[in-house]
């Protein structure tokens, strides 16, 4: 049996595969296929048969997968012309965006523009018809109005809808009628229902995560689609083909075609789980991932080795209400551009050169000045090219990029025009990691930050001695860090119903009867992904809040059967939540239930690290000769050491400036730090900060 994790990134595609009977694991990279991402995944299979003597394809049984297809199409708003549908009077609620005000460094940007919505006012229709607060009927859904907008809408060329009406949390039954109205009108268009997609209350949480859905729904759901019917081909027939969904937990393939905002921060929430993971294991009590790619980098704090989940995010200005990890994202990565923006001042991002045509170094059609060309004028980078040598690389090409589009028009130097992109994207990264650190009171002196991604360690040394942050941790194979994680995870689901009420007014008769309905649900969708109703644990959750309050809080019921003392212990501990989360608490209030959340969780088989060999200090026996590098604040280029990773031993020490180069990613030392080789090949650079 094999296991096997692909991760699928703007620029690249990675796999790690483990064989389950050698316990042996083994990794590949190839580069992604924007045009039909799916088609990357396939290439990466075969490829890792290909190296991997004896290795048969139908023999994988359990295939896990993440991808920032989604979360791509949400950075460089590339998803579908979405449009709609609304109560009459309330078309605005869309624009006002939450009352969304600019914070951090937007405060004293004069350019700062709200971030626009996916759906502007020519492409929202409003039809009549209204639900009261309790779901009752107050004015019947008038079809033909609903008809009107779905054919106006198709003449617009509109591909995907949305759908969202007061109140469909509490009745669903005008959104079904929509639905079923828009597929008369329009059936090849996709629908989108607030009540399916995000069933609770607050208006905007539950409009802006459905107009997500839909917006990146055609994307997502082709791109699953495609790799299904790619998996099959290639005769990987078992049940257990997994997507990474954006709370850390696998779901299958074919689900998650149908929930497509469940996997907005796939590739970033198995970079996570896989940072966590390490963190344990080489005993960091403290860690934050850093996880650039082509496109985006990724940066989730992790206090206790344990990230935390939220119930609601932003994603590049989108307001999305489904469970996920606390991952802050920026369009910072290795394609990123560099451009001179109206101020006459250099910009890097939040466009990306993507995989094709990438960055200009590629020599695949790209012309601009991307950070990857940067970091090959720098000298970071080996000109045999990338991956071993497969993807070749022409400094020529990264140098003419900068000199004409940032060295010429600015009047600087090749190598200052170069130092410069360097700079504005690693300053792009600092503020982000001050600002997430410093939201929740973190001292940065106490992390380490852990480094992967294919551009992760290019820039994790810098960043961090700039932010204070005094270790980098780089693991042994950086660049396949989201493939590695997500065969370290496991199946997880969210149910959830909302019952506005008094938690004292509800007997624990009825509650058990309302989580029955969502555990039933939970069980059979267990069956359906082969697993038995005993391998399931189920985590029973309430969402509290005081009387006439804004916001809950969600809290852990205990196990066994809901009574009056379950509902004590219930009680107490949101008091206790809330004093820790607010400084204040009402004990002689009796809270509010708002929803009902189950946790279903399924455990599958995870990887382990294997263990690195051992050496003495000595890396003369990884070195592979050296090359001029220039470092910010040096006069001049340096000579400087280039290492292979795979030749590295547990002990080996290396002094700063250093290159540490291997199949997927390349690790730089600036002047000044030091590395050492510690448990499983991790390589931990001390910055000399914090």
């Amino acid at each position: 049996m094999w296991m096997l994790g692909i991760d699928t990134g703007g620029t690249f595609t990675d796999v790690a595969a483990l064989d389950t009977v050698t316990g042996r694991m083994h990794v590949a990279k190839v580069p992604s296929t924007p045009a039909n991402p799916a088609q990357g995944a396939l290439d990466g299979i075969r490829a890792l048969a290909e190296q991997v003597p004896g290795m048969k394809i139908p023999d994988i049984e359990f295939f896990a997968h993440g991808t920032t297809v989604a979360t791509n199409a949400l950075l460089e708003r590339k998803g579908s012309r979405t449009g709609l549908i609304i109560n009459r009077g309330f078309r605005a609620i869309y624009d006002l965006r939450g009352g969304l005000r600019p914070t951090g460094g937007d405060l004293i940007d004069p350019f700062y523009r709200k971030p626009a919505g996916l759906v502007d006012q020519a492409s929202t229709e409003e039809v009549d018809g209204r639900l009261a607060h309790d779901g009752s009927e107050i004015v019947p859904l008038d079809e033909a109005s609903v008809r009107r907008a779905a054919r106006s809408l198709r003449d617009k060329g509109i591909g995907s809808v949305a759908v969202c009406f007061l109140f469909s949390f509490m009745n669903d039954a005008h959104e079904r009628r929509a639905e079923a109205i828009i597929r008369e009108e329009y059936p090849e268009c996709r629908v989108s229902l607030s009540s399916r997609i995000h069933p609770v209350i607050r208006e905007f949480q539950r409009l802006s995560t459905t107009v997500a859905d839909a917006y990146v729904g055609p994307v997502i759901e082709g791109y699953l689609m495609k790799l299904w019917d790619g998996l099959r081909g290639l005769g990987i027939l078992g049940q257990q083909l997994y997507i990474m969904q954006s709370n850390g937990g696998l779901m299958r393939i074919d689900v998650a075609a149908r929930y497509p905002n469940q996997t907005l921060l796939s590739g970033p929430a198995a970079g996570v789980v896989f940072a966590s993971q390490l963190g344990i294991s080489l005993d960091e009590k403290n860690v934050v991932s850093f996880d650039i790619g082509g496109t985006s980098t990724d940066i989730a704090v992790m206090p206790d080795g344990r990230y935390r989940e939220s119930r609601q995010g932003r994603i590049s200005g989108q307001d999305i209400g489904t469970p996920m990890i606390q991952i802050h994202t920026l369009g910072a990565g290795g394609g990123t551009i560099a451009w001179i923006g109206p101020d006459g001042l250099l910009k890097a991002g939040p466009h990306s050169a993507g995989a094709l045509p990438g960055p200009a170094c590629y020599a695949r059609g790209g012309t601009l000045a991307t950070v990857t060309d940067a970091n090959m004028v720098l000298g970071y980078l080996d000109a045999a090219g990338l991956v071993g040598g497969k993807l070749k690389l022409d400094p020529a090409l990264a140098e003419r990029a900068i000199r004409e589009h940032v060295a010429t028009p600015l009047g600087l130097g090749l190598e200052e025009a170069a130092l410069g992109i360097i700079r504005i994207v690693n300053v792009h990264m600092e503020v982000d990691l001050r600002l997430t650190l410093g939201e929740r009171g973190l001292d940065p002196r106490r992390f380490a930050l852990v480094a992967f991604g294919g551009a992760g360690p290019l820039h994790a040394a810098a960043v961090a001695a700039n932010v204070g942050i005094p270790r980098v941790i780089v693991p042994p194979n950086p660049g396949i860090g989201c493939a590695i994680g997500l065969l370290q995870t496991e199946v997880r689901h969210y149910y959830l119903k909302s019952r506005l009420a008094p938690l004292a007014s509800l007997t624990g008769a009825e509650i058990e009867a309302l989580f029955a309905g969502l555990e039933e649900q939970a069980i059979a969708d267990a069956k359906a992904e082969g697993f038995e109703p005993k391998d399931v644990k189920l985590q029973r959750q309430l969402d509290l809040r005081y009387p006439f309050q804004g916001y809950e809080l969600n809290v852990a019921c205990p196990e066994g059967r809901f009574d009056e003392a379950a509902g004590e212990t219930v009680r107490r501990a949101f008091d206790a939540l809330h004093q820790e989360v607010y400084g204040v608490s009402a004990p002689q209030e009796m809270p509010d239930l708002v929803n009902l959340r189950l946790v279903s969780v399924c455990a599958v088989p995870r990887l382990d690290l294997p263990e690195w060999p051992a050496g003495d200090s000595s890396p003369e026996a990884a070195r592979a000769g050296s090359r001029k590098a220039l470092f910010e604040g040096a006069k001049a280029a340096l000579d400087t050491p280039v290492y292979r990773r795979e030749r590295l031993k547990v002990g080996n020490r290396i002094e700063g400036p250093a290159i540490i180069e291997q199949l997927d990613s390349t690790t730089v030392i600036p002047p000044g730090q030091r590395a050492e080789v510690k448990r499983y090949g991790a390589l931990v650079i001390e910055t000399g900060k914090g």
